[in-house]
């Protein structure tokens, strides 16, 4: 028996993609609340975003 997924449940894409928001705005929380940069901050933060995006999308193609 083959068991299948409800519609509204969310995909690896989905996933990946929260990743990627969570990350962008953790760098910008910090470059505001901290000593460091915002620049800094946000570049690291769009560097683990970058990574996720890829990784998440590897085996897909």
């Amino acid at each position: 028996m083959v068991e299948t997924l409800p519609q509204d449940a969310p995909t690896r894409f989905d996933y990946v993609l929260g990743g990627m928001g969570v990350s962008l705005a953790c760098g910008g929380a910090v470059g505001v609340l901290s000593a460091v940069p915002v620049a800094a901050a946000s570049g690291v933060a769009s560097a683990v975003a970058a990574l996720l995006l890829l990784l998440g999308t590897a085996d897909q193609y």
